[in-house]
C-alpha cells in the first residue's frame, strides 16, 4: 500500500511497466475517488510521441471538471502532471478531443471517477470512435459496460456518429449513474457460447467494394458458427472500416475487434478479429485480456473479493495492479490453472 510523501502527493512513475496512457487515466480517476492528490512524472516516456496527447489531456480535464481539481502541467506533450482533487460531483460535460483521439480512452478515466459520484453524469463526447491502440466504441458499449453492470455500475452509451482516423468527428452520448456500492465479480469457468454477434461497419465510400460484407466473410472463414451478423455503411469524415465481435457465454461476454488498414484486404481484417475471439473462447477465459485490466480498478473498490480467469497476463494487467495499490488497500493474487491465470482481487476495505 502506498504512503503519501511529505508533500501530500502520491508519486507515480508514468514510465512504469507498459508505461502508456492507461497509467495516467487510472491515476487521475483514483486520485479523484480517494481524494489523494497525485503527481505523475515521465508520462508515456518510452513512447514515440511522449507526454500528453489530445485524448490524454481531454481525459484529465474531464475528470478535473468532475471534482474541481487543481491542475499543473496539463498541456500538450507535458511529461509531468499534478492533480489535486476536491469532491466528485455529477456534471453535464461536453468534450471535444479535437482530433481522431479515441473517445473511449477519455471515457476510461471519466467513467471510473463519475461512477463513484453521488448522481448521474452525462457526457457529449466528440473524437475518434474506431481508431488504433484503443477499444472501439462497440467494445466499450457491448463488453465493458456489460461487466460494469454486473457489479452495479450503470453506463449507457449511444453511438451517434462514427469517427475514423485521421479526421475523427465521431460522437457519442454517455450517461454514467454513480454509486458507492459496487458488487464483486466472481466468474469461474464460463458457460459454453450461447451466441456470437458480429458487427461490420465501413464508411459509405467503401460500399461499392463491399468492404463490410467481406469483413464478415473473413470472420466466417475462421468461426463459421456466427448467429447474428450486422452490416452497416456510415457517413464519416474519413475513410475507414472496423469489425467487432462478442461471444455471450452465460453471465460473461468475450470480445474482439479489428480495424481496416490501407493495403490490408477486408477479409484479413475479419479473420484477425475472429482469430482473437477464438483464442479467448478456446482458452476458457471468463474475461478477455482487454476487459481484465479495465475492470481491475473497479474490483479493487468493490464490497468483497472478486475472481476471474484470463488466458494471458499482459503488461497492462501487471501495470494496473501496481498502480491501483498506490491508492487503494487491496491484494491481488494470481494462480495458474492449466493455460489460464486466475486473478483474485481482495479489497481490504470497502474503498473510498
Amino acid at each position: 500500500m502506498n504512503v503519501q510523501t511529505e508533500s501530500g502527493f502520491v508519486e507515480i512513475d508514468g514510465s512504469y511497466g507498459e508505461g502508456g496512457g492507461q497509467l495516467l487515466r487510472t491515476a487521475v480517476a483514483l486520485s479523484a475517488i480517494t481524494s489523494k492528490p497525485v503527481r505523475i512524472k515521465a508520462i508515456r516516456a518510452g513512447r514515440e510521441n511522449p507526454g500528453l496527447q489530445a485524448q490524454h489531456l481531454k481525459g484529465v480535464e474531464a475528470v478535473a471538471a468532475l471534482c474541481d481539481a487543481r491542475l499543473q502541467g496539463a498541456h500538450m506533450r507535458s511529461t509531468e502532471l499534478t492533480f489535486e482533487p476536491a469532491e466528485i460531483k455529477p456534471r453535464s460535460l461536453t468534450v471535444d478531443v479535437g482530433t481522431a483521439g479515441a473517445v473511449t480512452l477519455v471515457l476510461q478515466a471519466l467513467t471510473l471517477a463519475a461512477a463513484r459520484s453521488p448522481g448521474t453524469t452525462t457526457v457529449d463526447l466528440t473524437g475518434g470512435t474506431h481508431v488504433s491502440w484503443s477499444p472501439p466504441v462497440d467494445y466499450f458499449r457491448d463488453i465493458f459496460c456489460h461487466h460494469l453492470r454486473s457489479i452495479g455500475v450503470e453506463v449507457t452509451l449511444k453511438l451517434l456518429k462514427h469517427g475514423f482516423y485521421p479526421k475523427g468527428g465521431g460522437r457519442v452520448d454517455v450517461e454514467i449513474r454513480g454509486s458507492r456500492d459496487w458488487r464483486a465479480l466472481d466468474i469461474g469457468n464460463p458457460a459454453t457460447v450461447d451466441r456470437i454477434t458480429v458487427r461490420s461497419v465501413a464508411s459509405v465510400d467503401l460500399k461499392i467494394a463491399r468492404v463490410a460484407e467481406r469483413q464478415h466473410d473473413g470472420f466466417r472463414s475462421v468461426i463459421p458458427e456466427v448467429v447474428i451478423e450486422e452490416t452497416s455503411y456510415v457517413p464519416s469524415l474519413s475513410t475507414g472500416s472496423a469489425i467487432s465481435a462478442q461471444a455471450v457465454c452465460g453471465v460473461t461476454r468475450l470480445g474482439s475487434d479489428a480495424l481496416g488498414k490501407r493495403g490490408v484486404r477486408a477479409e484479413q481484417v475479419g479473420q484477425e478479429a475472429a482469430r482473437n475471439l477464438k483464442a479467448e473462447i478456446d482458452s476458457g477465459a471468463s474475461l478477455d485480456v482487454h476487459a481484465a485490466d479495465m475492470m481491475l480498478p473497479y474490483l479493487a473498490l468493490a464490497s468483497r473479493s472478486s475472481r476471474f480467469a484470463v488466458r494471458e497476463l499482459t503488461g497492462h494487467i501487471n501495470s494496473v495492479q501496481w498502480l491501483v495499490r498506490q491508492f487503494v488497500d487491496v491484494d491481488f493474487g494470481v494462480e495458474r490453472k492449466g493455460n489460464l491465470h486466475v486473478i483474485s482481487v481482495n479489497p481490504n476495505s470497502s474503498g473510498a
